[in-house]
């Protein structure tokens, strides 16, 4: 992958407009990475910043395009203390220093702070990410000292787009062979072109056979011995005469093959109708940007009802087959982890005594973010209850990890568990 121009460092930035004014949600880092997660009314929006060695870069995306390696280091705990919760006031690059991108943040009165920022450097073997919040700095490696722009910001050749650069972006973070990352992407867009490769052949297959089935003769036969009160037909009608059997059986057995026939035909012609609906769809999602393609909803095969599970409490159903259910008491919530898989995702209201909720998912199918926050929503709808209007505007922490870190209190009668790994999700109550 190319380093970039500073016009192609200015388009991105300008993409990045759309984050202004939203909250910082969620903080991951990795071993050369930094992703960013910001609350937006249609889900959370993502910023990864890629501290690569020779290739640092920063790409927004609706939804994560590869699995993170996620690593607990200073500088992620101390993102997530002083800015978790904070308002990106102004995304810019400081243009007298080049590659220079800073990101000020504040609360929702003051959203320029100027206190309260995050340097990123983007410099090929000068790559750093500089964090300042309440009087302290921490970096992702010693700063070095900046020297003044020496860079040309006039565009050389052609400048690639935000689509190329995420192309280009996903292809150098693949495997060594070249093969599309597992599960991101580019991975997608390879099955979805494979789908519609054996889409493509058997609609050809599907219309031969329709086309075959069309060209049967038998109406046409059962008229030609109607009109011609013999069964000496034309040679090419040969095989489908019986002149053991008499002129009437014939004629009956002609048009009710004809009957069949067009029953077939039909049900065929529908077979067809639905795999051009398909191939239609599938070019739809091919033709849109990479960083839009999702893995396609997969039915939920474990979803226990609250009535199997013996429990009292409420349930929601997602329109993409997954299913949520919160307990009513501490005994409700029991059985309800009781019946959970490792994999399935257990929410609870931080710092609040709260009923327990388990959404039920299929193994490695990642939940979108927007799936999540619909689930938190409603978990703090029913759990405010009748009282939730005196709550609007308030801003609530709900914990959500997997089943698989949850551990109930051995011996203790009011539900309480013991968790870890978990990911802290910030909803506002409507005003």
């Amino acid at each position: 992958m190319k380093a970039w121009t500073l016009s192609e460092l200015d388009n991105v930035i300008a993409s990045l407009a759309p984050l202004v004014g939203l909250r910082l949600q969620e903080v991951q880092t990795g071993e050369s990475d930094c992703v960013l997660g910001f609350y937006s009314s249609s889900g959370v929006l993502w910023l990864w910043i890629d501290l690569n060695a020779t290739r640092p870069s920063l790409l927004p995306w609706t939804a994560l395009p590869l699995r993170p390696q996620v690593q607990k280091t200073p500088l992620q705990l101390f993102l997530r203390a002083h800015f978790t919760g904070r308002v990106l006031g102004a995304l810019t690059r400081v243009t007298e220093l080049g590659r220079v991108v800073l990101l000020r943040f504040g609360d929702s009165q003051d959203s320029g702070d100027k206190s309260v920022e995050i340097e990123i450097r983007l410099f090929p073997h000068g790559r750093n990410l500089i964090v300042r919040a309440a009087g302290k700095q921490i970096s992702w490696q010693r700063p070095s000292p900046l020297q003044p722009l020496l860079e040309s910001t006039s565009p050389i050749g052609q400048v690639r787009s935000l689509e190329d650069l995420r192309q280009e972006w996903l292809r150098s973070r693949g495997s060594a062979n070249g093969k599309p990352l597992k599960n991101g992407p580019g991975d997608i867009k390879f099955k979805l072109e494979r789908e519609l490769e054996k889409k493509q052949k058997a609609l050809a297959k599907v219309r031969e056979e329709l086309q075959r089935k069309q060209d049967l003769p038998w109406r046409q036969i059962g008229d030609w011995l109607k009109n011609n009160q013999s069964l000496a037909v034309p040679p090419e009608w040969n095989p489908f005469v019986d002149r053991r059997r008499k002129l009437a059986w014939n004629i009956e057995q002609c048009f009710t093959k004809a009957r069949e026939g067009d029953g077939k035909v039909f049900g065929t012609e529908k077979r067809v109708q639905a795999l051009v609906d398909e191939i239609g769809k599938l070019q739809d999602r091919l033709s849109a940007p990479a960083s839009l393609l999702v893995r396609a909803a997969e039915p939920v095969k474990h979803q226990p009802t609250l009535a199997k599970i013996e429990a009292q409490g409420r349930t929601l159903h997602l329109s993409d087959g997954t299913t949520a259910v919160m307990g009513k008491s501490a005994a409700d919530n029991l059985k309800i982890l009781r019946k959970a898989r490792a994999w399935d995702l257990w929410f609870h209201m931080r710092d609040y005594p709260s009923s327990h909720a388990v959404l039920f998912r299929n193994k490695s199918v990642k939940v979108t973010d927007e799936r999540i926050m619909e689930v938190a929503q409603w978990f703090v709808r029913h759990f405010l209850g009748p009282k939730a209007a005196q709550h609007a505007g308030e801003k609530f922490d709900i914990v959500m990890t997997e089943c698989r870190f949850v551990r109930p209190v051995k011996g203790d009668k009011i539900g309480r568990v013991t968790f870890h790994d978990e990911r802290v999700l910030i909803y506002q109550f409507p005003g």
